[in-house]
């Protein structure tokens, strides 16, 4: 069995980490991105819920933020 040349084995060790931080980095996005989908999908018809009524919803909208509701003329 050969000696591994260490200058090549130091260059394959920080490709390897950069690779895998910037797979983390993504998939933190993707998740990120993911999770905010579905709770818009899940917000999506809410005041059409039977119970939740302009009160209710005021609630909601003050407790989460207005900057994530856009209001929708009927």
């Amino acid at each position: 069995m050969s000696k591994k040349n260490p200058l090549l084995k130091k260059k394959f060790d920080e490709g390897y980490q950069a690779g895998f931080l910037t797979g983390t980095k993504n998939g933190y996005e993707q998740g990120k991105y993911s999770a905010t989908m579905y709770f818009a999908s899940r917000f999506e018809g809410l005041q059409d819920v039977k119970g939740i009524g302009p009160k209710t919803m005021e609630i909601i909208v003050n407790h989460f933020g207005a900057e994530y509701f856009k209001k929708v003329n009927e």
